[in-house]
């Protein structure tokens, strides 16, 4: 067993293929066409949104408020995906001429989605249209209530579609839909708007404006792919890795100061690690703890520089309140957890609750919990007559189709197969839990759940060089669906090991794999510094990456478990 308590599993141990060709064939990428197309995505690569069902139809009725100086609404999600996606269209109505506003719905007050609040606001406006971001497709209710009032809806979602469909909207742009012939089906809520944004800039007569307009929506569009965890092949690859290189230089004045405040300096390369720890999580912030308003307004922001830095201020000072509040709410699950699951070895699946969790951070929560016990996580904020959800799973677990089958236990829910979210009246409570464990220990009855970590291959000391290091370089960005590769050496002798960094949380190593020395960092595991030298040679598992300092390259060894 390595330290981590992680059992590993090799992807690849082909004996007859070197080093590159095994990690080509874990990614599917053997054929040589295939591999030239991933590694050089192309903008004319996009594809034609009007193959979405129902764009032709969303596109003319956009048009037809623009013409007639209808009021038109976006109405988006609170976390970065519906954020950035709402700033996407609503940049793109702004340029077109719209007369468009904004709603963001406040997460405790008014939960996930549209709400019966919103539409008797729209209609006392005089709101003509609504689009929604990265909701809508299971507000079947709401959008019926729209309808009524005489407000058309267009949805903009790529969430589970329920099975009961909002039949009453104008029209339903989604990459899943049944019937339609959109080729990439795992857009994310701001590809989707992306795609919207890109057809109505299409119709507008292609001027040259409109297709730099396009362009410059890609790092907005980047954001919630990643944020979001979009899988990283296909046209997310594309929005990604464009969306990536506008990132230093962008148009947009308020991304700019986020990313200053955040620490990332130009000189430095933007990664989509970089947009998932530096800069999603102060956008997300606001969503979680305050009103989402503060990110959507810095991401739209114009001109006004002094706006922008006081908004990119107020993220930063969310963001360290935030991390505050899931330290503690952390510690505390844990420590239930470790009781019930490691010393009672109980249920299947991770369910917990607590009236000072904030709804905000609940999902952070579970995410950490089902992470760590490998087994979904539900965690909710106790308010007394009723709860809020948010649950996390496994790849082995589908953990909206198990909400779904309960869901008569539910006022509202929504998801993905690996996150969900929903509200349950207390009085409910009891008999959903009861159910859904029962499902989920007869489902998983024959699953072993240790935490596995997967590893590409192993490699030789040989292999480790500028070549192999180009190559891994090459096939980024990297995220969910297109892993960093991971490696194993095994009998490498450690020659030196010492703690590092604020409270000595990480660990550097000196390392020899014959004659070849090699130098290794390992983040948070500095507590393993005594465990490495009573042992003269470890298996090591790590990713190799460049180390630059003071204008000095070398190969680096990022570890991530030994044995």
């Amino acid at each position: 067993m390595s330290v981590l308590g992680k059992k590993w599993v090799i992807k690849n141990t082909d004996s007859e293929c070197g080093v590159l060709d095994k990690i080509r064939e874990n990614r599917g990428l053997k054929d040589p066409d295939d591999l030239r197309e991933f590694l050089n995505p192309d903008l004319k690569d996009l594809h034609n949104p009007f193959l979405f069902n129902g764009m032709q139809n969303a596109v003319e009725r956009v048009e037809k408020a623009i013409k007639k100086n209808e009021r038109i609404i976006i109405y988006g999600d609170y976390d970065v995906d519906g954020i950035s996606g709402s700033a996407i269209l609503y940049l793109t109505l702004q340029h077109l001429g719209g007369q468009v506003s904004y709603r963001l719905p406040h997460r405790v007050e008014d939960g996930y989605g549209l709400n019966d609040k919103f539409i008797n606001e729209f209609e006392k406006i005089g709101i003509g249209l609504v689009i929604t971001v990265d909701c809508g497709i299971s507000n079947y209710k709401q959008v019926e209530l729209a309808k009524e009032k005489g407000i058309d809806v267009i949805i903009t979602d790529h969430h589970t579609i329920p099975l009961t469909y909002p039949e009453a909207a104008y029209e339903v742009l989604h990459p899943c839909r049944e019937g339609g012939n959109y080729p990439f089906k795992g857009l994310t809520g701001a590809g989707v708007a992306f795609k919207f944004a890109q057809a109505l800039l299409m119709r507008d007569g292609h001027k040259e404006k409109d297709n730099e307009l396009i362009f410059s929506l890609l790092d907005l569009a980047s954001l919630g792919t990643v944020a979001d965890l979009g899988p990283l092949v296909g046209e997310n690859r594309l929005i990604v890795k464009k969306g990536l290189e506008l990132l230093p230089n962008t148009k947009w004045e308020g991304l700019k100061f986020l990313q200053e405040i955040a620490g990332v300096k130009n000189s430095d390369p933007i990664n989509s690690s970089v947009i998932g720890f530096q800069i999603a999580p102060r956008i997300n912030a606001a969503g979680r703890i305050d009103s989402p308003y503060y990110a959507l307004q810095l991401l739209i922001q114009g001109g006004n520089s002094e706006a922008a830095q006081k908004l990119a201020k107020k993220l930063e000072d969310l963001n360290r309140k935030r991390q505050d509040m899931l330290h503690k709410a952390v510690e505390e699950a844990e420590k239930r957890v470790h009781e019930k699951f490691i010393e009672k070895g109980e249920t299947k699946i991770i369910i917990e609750y607590d009236k000072y969790w904030h709804s905000g951070i609940i999902g952070l929560i579970a995410g950490k919990l089902a992470e760590k016990y490998t087994r979904p996580a539900i965690i909710m904020q106790d308010f007394g007559d009723y709860l809020v959800a948010s649950a996390r799973s496994t790849d082995f677990f589908n953990i909206i189709e198990a909400i779904t089958k309960f869901s008569k236990y539910l006022d509202h829910f929504g998801g993905h197969a690996q996150a969900a979210g929903f509200n349950i009246k207390k009085d409910n409570l009891e008999n959903f839990i009861k159910e859904i464990t029962t499902y989920t220990d007869e489902t998983l009855k024959d699953t072993d759940l240790k935490p596995t970590l997967s590893i590409d291959c192993e490699i030789k000391t040989s292999d480790i060089n500028w070549d192999t290091v180009g190559f891994i370089e090459s096939l980024a960005p990297f995220g969910t669906g297109n892993e960093n590769p991971v490696f194993l050496m095994k009998n490498v002798t450690v020659r030196n090991a010492r703690s590092v960094g604020r409270d000595n949380k990480h660990m550097s190593l000196e390392l020899n794999s014959g004659t070849l020395p090699m130098r290794g960092i390992a983040f948070n595991m500095g507590k393993f510094k005594d465990y490495t030298g009573k042992r003269q040679t470890l298996d090591l598992v790590f990713r190799l990456e460049t180390n630059q300092w003071n204008n000095n390259k070398t190969i680096q060894l990022n570890v991530i478990d030994f044995k």
